[in-house]
């Protein structure tokens, strides 16, 4: 009995003795700090989007004129030079294609912004340089106006840039996102939903 006594013993000191030389279990990898993000006080992302932001408005027999709604980010990169925006139908194909409906382009937005107000004039270049070329149908905003009853999904991106591009009001969404190529510092998106 004693032999036993004295061998479990000799077990317990071992196995404390290994456990005091296991190393402690390595820390959680650090989590990547969370990044840009985007809101809005005109919709919340993934909602329906009021009818004013979109081409359901009209006034007086006009035709349709939407008002961008506000957006604004958070988290901006350290060497942002400028920003670029961009929305968009996810859910058209044009011509059996892989594009879609371009409903707004900037850029050039300063490197300073942290916002867009609503109703941003529908000109191919602001006071403060952003410069919003054509769309389907003009410069600036162009709201949603997919019909009925599918809901379409329209995307707004904002892109932080660590360089301001060197293109015109000319230039095409396809010369925006070649210029943008590995430029691109973060992103951030929002969505909204809509059909008349």
């Amino acid at each position: 009995m004693r032999n036993f006594t004295f061998a479990a013993a000799l077990l317990m000191a071992a196995c404390g003795a290994a456990a005091a030389q296991t190393p402690a279990p390595s820390a959680a990898p650090a989590m990547r700090p969370v990044g840009m993000a985007m809101t809005s006080t005109d919709f919340q992302s993934g909602n329906i989007i009021a009818d004013e932001y979109t081409g359901k408005v009209n006034i007086q027999g006009q035709p349709p004129k939407a008002v961008s709604p506000q957006l604004s980010w958070t988290g901006t990169p350290t060497g942002t030079q400028s920003f670029v925006m961009i929305m968009h139908d996810l859910d058209v194909m044009v011509g059996k294609g892989t594009g879609d409906n371009l409903h707004w382009l900037a850029f050039n937005i300063p490197g300073t912004a942290t916002s867009l107000p609503r109703g941003v004039p529908t000109t191919a270049t602001l006071p403060d340089g952003t410069i919003q070329p054509r769309n389907r149908t003009s410069n600036g905003y162009s709201g949603p106006g997919a019909p009925a009853p599918i809901y379409h999904h329209y995307v707004f991106s904002i892109w932080a840039l660590d360089s301001k591009l060197n293109l015109t009001e000319t230039a095409t969404r396809d010369d925006v996102m070649r210029a943008m190529d590995g430029h691109v510092l973060d992103k951030a998106h929002m969505v909204a939903r809509f059909h008349r």
